[in-house]
């Protein structure tokens, strides 16, 4: 096999780098965050705002946060995170370099067309049979609703009645369809689904632990021109304007 002669092999290599330049400046050009399933409505437009002002691509992942915290430590391409803060920082093998404040999270119970609840007490009615709830471990909403109906003294009374499920907008599709009688969801899901539900009652915030959402930059990404565009754009009053059709 013949050499590649000094000249020829300079060349050679600027082409590379010339070739491989535009694919760099796309990747840096490129944000990937992830969200839990029941904040895909309020990141979705954020990010869609984010785009179109500074003319960053936003990748988006959504899904059950056990599975989203997964994929965000395995990849190692996940920058930021939208999600309670109180799980992010209790989250194993992953550390956040800081966490940017967005609203505060609301739990609600729901009920499909042709039902109708009065208060949420009026769940111990054994009329509705079937209540929806998001996994009762990973879930936000499926954690503060375990402790509403703890503290309010409901558990007994509708714990053969409970259907576990993955995530909030699974509860959502079902009550939307009539499967269940009621079901917990939060004030983000219900404002954008008030037209296909019977209706929605906020739960007494001083029976569930306080849920503050939050946008968790992942350690090692704090530096990056992209993220510091974030961070300043949710600073903004169009992005609190966004936060606040969406109840946080």
């Amino acid at each position: 096999m013949k050499s590649i002669r000094p000249l020829t092999r300079y060349c050679w290599l600027l082409s590379i780098f010339l070739t491989l330049l535009p694919l760099r400046s796309a990747m840096a050009d490129t944000l990937l965050i992830a969200a839990g399933a029941g904040y895909k409505r309020p990141v979705s437009e954020l990010s869609a705002v984010f785009e179109k002002k500074t003319g960053t691509r936003v990748e988006q992942i959504y899904g059950h946060m056990g599975a989203v915290l997964s994929q965000a430590k395995q990849g190692g391409h996940v920058a930021v995170v939208f999600g309670d803060l109180a799980y992010l920082e209790k989250a194993e093998g992953i550390a956040f370099a800081g966490f940017l404040p967005l609203g505060k999270g609301r739990l609600v119970v729901a009920w499909p067309k042709g039902l109708e609840l009065k208060s949420p007490e009026d769940l111990a009615d054994a009329r509705f049979g079937r209540i929806a709830v998001a996994d009762t471990k990973s879930a936000i909403y499926g954690i503060a609703a375990t402790e509403f109906l703890q503290r309010s003294g409901l558990e007994a009374k509708t714990r053969e009645r409970l259907r576990i499920v993955s995530t909030v907008p699974q509860v959502s599709a079902y009550l939307i369809s009539g499967e269940v009688d009621a079901g917990f969801i939060n004030l983000t899901e219900a404002l954008a689904l008030k037209e296909k539900l019977g209706g929605y009652q906020e739960i007494d915030e001083k029976l569930y632990t306080p849920i503050r959402i939050v946008a968790g930059v992942i350690k090692g990404f704090e530096s990056r021109t992209t993220v510091e565009a974030l961070r300043q754009f949710l600073d903004t009053a169009e992005a609190r304007a966004i936060l606040d059709k969406y109840g946080l």
